[in-house]
């Protein structure tokens, strides 16, 4: 092999090395931030709440109050769908991590339009047609009652809470809150004219705590 290409050979394997080695940098970066997301000692709580049915199990949100800012992860940076169909919103009530964006797509054959004069989120989306969707970030945290010009008795909440352990109740009432952080805190559910707690738990590192609300 002549001495210029053995240069050039050389140039080339460095090449590759600096790529290779700027790809770990970045994986391992990006694993230590995946781990950081995740609380560093978590735990599991289960239990159980009344409800009549699938509608009114939909409608139920059950949550931790607070946790400790510095514990978060960061909010998800895919919008949640909310859907217009039937001339009714989709789900009626969405809970969300504080800083989620929404999705309102109108996925009706009619124009719609989605408002709040909430203190929380106050906005007016104006009217858009089938398919058409807007997109709204929601970094408040609070309820959030939403309607539309058009159709009066169309109306949903958005329940903008402070951390993503959230969940609702299947139809015989059981539900699950997984990743939540080692301590003690409160549990509150949300029902639309029926709100309950807050009602102590104590979690304990890969335990899981049992309630009945």
């Amino acid at each position: 092999m002549s001495k210029l290409s053995s240069a050039r050979a050389m140039r080339l394997r460095g090449k590759r090395a600096h790529v290779t080695h700027r790809t770990s940098a970045v994986l391992r970066s990006t694993l230590l931030l995946s781990l950081l997301a995740l609380p560093a000692a978590a735990g599991t709580v289960k239990g159980t709440i009344p409800v009549a049915d699938d509608q009114e199990a939909q409608r139920t949100v059950i949550y931790i109050e607070e946790v400790p800012e510095g514990s978060l992860p960061p909010p998800p940076s895919t919008p949640i769908k909310l859907s217009q169909r039937g001339a009714r919103f989709s789900p009626a009530v969405m809970p969300l991590f504080k800083g989620t964006s929404v999705d309102f797509t109108n996925d009706d054959w009619v124009t719609h339009n989605v408002f709040s004069k909430s203190k929380v989120k106050s906005f007016d989306l104006g009217l858009y047609g089938k398919e058409q969707s807007k997109v709204l970030k929601f970094d408040e945290q609070g309820r959030v009652d939403i309607f539309c010009t058009i159709h009066p008795r169309m109306s949903a909440v958005i329940l903008v809470l402070q951390n993503p352990y959230f969940t609702k109740p299947s139809e015989d009432g059981s539900f699950t809150l997984t990743n939540v952080p080692a301590g003690e805190w409160k549990l509150r559910v949300y029902r639309p004219g029926d709100e309950k707690g807050p009602v102590t738990v104590k979690v304990t590192a890969k335990g899981t705590a049992e309630v009945k609300l």
